[in-house]
């Protein structure tokens, strides 16, 4: 039986930046993907934000479909303002970009196995046994060390014995379709909210180029009888009636991980996998670069100090949330429980706010304990109406959260 220092499960950026970073580190590493080939299949809207994307990446034309300068938010009875930071981020293309990443993986040395489906994974005299489906027979390795980059159902994260639950209202469905309609304008994004378009959640439009793009809504907490595709098809056939619908894709998008241990005895879990995405826009790029980067540096360096307990793999989660900034993901995790407590009604009133506040403004940069010190100071009765909606710990945590 062949061992590796390190096997990592899933070929999506997270796992790809895992691998990378373990082979930049010395470690014989192995990475199984379970499709033909990596970036083939793609279950997100495709955006990322400048900063996040040139933590580790320079944007290049191949992987860059549209440069955003501006978001436009709508309420639910479709008035809407418009925000403006000339190159704020980015709609990517998965597919060259996800290759790419892999591609980065395999220039620092690791080795990459396609059409490797994951089957279980056992623990031996202090090295893991896995198993792997591939060229139609059962396949097995040893690691010292396991990484699972496989997705919010993360076999390995469970089969590792990590305990990765999240409440349902944790959990939002996403759905889109790729498409053609003339209200989809390149260099803008477009966020819409409304029950009853897109249930406890939003709907988006990232553009790709002319009048193409990702359209498509998350949602969650679904009323009895009611399906995700619904809310799909009224909110297009509202806001892009008569749209040349190209593709659809639909996936599961799990936040919440800050609350959770996502490491263990030889093993460590990243990106969806630790339920990291953004807990508002449900945006999951960033976190997987991040997490997938931080897991293989402190992985190799383990791995050359013979040390991969629990105790020593900490040192992943700490330097993840120290780059991630804990306390951002916290209060946009407490922002969007008070948003699931809202109904229509509700939002028209924040958008009323909001509007006069934000509508044309140039943004002078990205952060969000200063924008939400800034909303709470010019609009503070939205302080009362958090205080009605989520009650006043809510308000007592937004309070110390943003220094007011």
């Amino acid at each position: 039986m062949e061992r590796y220092d390190a096997v990592v499960v899933g070929g999506g950026p997270a796992g790809s930046m895992a691998a990378r970073r373990l082979a930049e580190g010395g470690a014989k590493v192995l990475l199984l993907e379970k499709r033909p080939e990596f970036g083939q299949v793609v279950q997100c809207a495709e955006g990322i934000s400048h900063r996040s994307l040139t933590l580790y990446f320079e944007p290049e034309p191949r992987f860059i479909a549209s440069v955003i300068d501006e978001a436009r938010f709508y309420s639910p009875d479709g008035e809407h303002f418009t925000v403006r930071k000339e190159g704020v981020g980015y709609v990517l293309e998965r597919k060259i970009f996800d290759r790419y990443v892999a591609q980065t993986a395999a220039e620092a040395g690791a080795e990459l196995l396609t059409k490797a489906q994951f089957t279980h994974l056992n623990r031996r005299n202090g090295l893991w046994e896995v198993s792997f489906i591939h060229g139609g027979r059962e396949e097995r390795v040893e690691a010292r060390l396991v990484i699972g980059a496989d997705g919010p159902g993360s076999k390995v994260g469970r089969q590792a014995g990590l305990n990765l639950d999240i409440p349902p209202e944790d959990y939002h469905y996403a759905l889109e379709y790729f498409l053609v309609h003339p209200a989809v304008e390149d260099g803008r994004i477009d966020f819409f909210v409304g029950d009853w378009c897109c249930w406890k959640g939003y709907g988006w439009s990232f553009p790709k180029g002319g009048h193409y793009g990702n359209v498509g809504v998350g949602v969650a907490l679904l009323p009895e009888g009611k399906s995700p595709r619904d809310y799909l098809e009224t909110f297009v056939s509202h806001y892009f009636k008569g749209a040349k619908v190209m593709g659809f894709t639909s996936s599961v998008v799990p936040v919440g991980g800050h609350r959770l241990q996502i490491y263990s005895d030889g093993i460590m879990v990243v990106g969806d996998a630790a339920r990291l995405a953004e807990p508002i826009s449900g945006g999951g790029i960033p976190a997987a670069l991040i997490s997938g980067s931080v897991a293989g540096e402190v992985g190799a360096e383990a791995l050359k100090e013979g040390d991969l307990s629990a105790r020593r793999l900490k040192e992943y989660h700490d330097r993840f949330w120290d780059i991630m900034n804990r306390r951002e993901y916290e209060l946009a995790y407490e922002v969007r429980r008070a948003f699931l407590r809202m109904d229509d009604e509700d939002l028209r009133y924040v958008f009323a706010k909001l509007k006069p506040l934000f509508d044309g403004r140039e943004l002078d940069e990205i952060d969000a304990f200063k924008w939400a010190r800034y909303i709470f100071t010019k609009a503070p009765d939205l302080l009362l109406f958090a205080a009605r909606k989520a009650g006043p710990a809510f308000v007592d945590y937004l309070r110390r959260a943003v220094g007011l």
